[in-house]
């Protein structure tokens, strides 16, 4: 874990939350879409390394969520997940998983069964505001050692500090 989180991984542009389409991701995301999801799709960060983020619409805040997923790149585009974070405002609140201390194979599939941590964040970011979902892939990138475009996000997409 430790090797993937210290290899050098960048976005090369500011995430873009878009209206997503059933089949049109890999597994294990493939049914995945419909009028409430808006995802990234699939992003390069490193030659071996993808980053997946979504988040699903609600009324109401406890109907949202949001999830940001890193993956290793195996062979024959198949993937493994190597951090998984996950945002219910219902239930839960911020926490993620990894296949650490796990004998699974998660080739191509999320980490079902897998250790879960609780993290520290601010309970009150809404997926649907676009400034509180930009900090939470802030979050998600330097939980996974991720950068971000210089400067992008921090100074004129978001007025953070």
């Amino acid at each position: 874990m430790r090797t993937h989180k210290k290899a050098p991984k960048q976005f090369q542009a500011i995430p873009v939350f878009k209206p997503q389409a059933r089949k049109k991701l890999p597994k294990p995301f493939k049914q995945l879409g419909g009028p409430r999801i808006e995802s990234t799709g699939m992003m390069d960060v490193s030659a071996d390394h993808v980053a997946f983020m979504y988040w699903r619409d609600g009324d109401i805040l406890t109907d949202r969520s949001f999830f940001a997923y890193l993956f290793c790149r195996l062979a024959n585009d198949n993937l493994s997940p190597i951090f998984e974070f996950h945002w219910h405002p219902s239930h839960k609140g911020f926490h993620c998983k990894t296949p650490c201390g796990t004998v699974s194979d998660y080739t191509n599939r999320a980490l079902p069964g897998a250790p879960e941590l609780t993290l520290k964040t601010d309970f009150k970011l809404d997926p649907k505001n676009h400034d509180d979902r930009m900090k939470l892939v802030i979050d998600f990138c330097t939980w996974c050692g991720i950068s971000l475009p210089d400067n992008d996000v921090r100074s004129a997409t978001l007025d953070l500090w």
